[in-house]
């Protein structure tokens, strides 16, 4: 069966009035909202004299901003909505940004043998990444720890043993140039 389209009622508006509130409390007054709807989702558009301070370092404001204007738009009565966003088309840079340091980091991994941590992501960011990784074949990623500091591994799926070291700690077991001694010796 079709799902029964959504009821968006006086949500949109809500939206939008609340998040004009904000942006005028945090100095941004010559911003321009718009909002599109489909299915349960109020995508809602930032133009004009937004700069980086509605989207933050890594999005972090920006994700702020669409938390709270969501439970803004679904206090009231009706169907539940999700808020989507966005700001001069940030969120699908950020995706592209994602996709690529994912690719890199896959190379790298196939390359060295080597896991790779990656800094803590909000889940839609891990999801890009996860995504990602799961079309490049020899590699794999899961995620680690606890909200809000949870990371995504990417891993090779066949890792290379470390070169063995001797017990100076080198690599190289050619005799030194200088016979062995160290400089502080002589």
């Amino acid at each position: 069966p079709e799902a029964a389209p959504c009821d968006f009622g006086n949500k949109v508006a809500l939206t939008e009035e609340y998040l004009r509130s904000i942006l005028q409390a945090m100095g941004l007054s010559e911003v321009t909202v718009s909002s599109t709807t489909h299915e349960n989702i109020i995508q809602v558009r930032l133009s004009g004299d937004v700069a980086g301070v509605a989207i933050g370092r890594h999005g972090e404001t920006l994700d702020a901003l669409q938390y709270l204007t969501g439970l803004a738009a679904n206090r009231g009565e009706g169907d539940y909505v999700r808020v989507v966003l966005d700001s001069g088309n940030y969120r699908d840079k950020r995706r592209a940004t994602l996709e690529q340091l994912a690719r890199r980091l896959a190379n790298n991994a196939l390359r060295t043998g080597r896991s790779t941590t990656l800094e803590p992501m909000n889940p839609y960011e891990r999801r890009i990444i996860h995504s990602a990784i799961s079309q490049i074949e020899g590699v794999t990623s899961a995620s680690t720890g606890e909200e809000p500091n949870r990371c995504v591994v990417i891993s090779p799926v066949n890792p290379v043993a470390a070169p063995a070291r001797d017990s100076r700690g080198s690599r190289d077991r050619r005799p030194r140039r200088d016979g062995g001694q160290s400089r502080s010796g002589r």
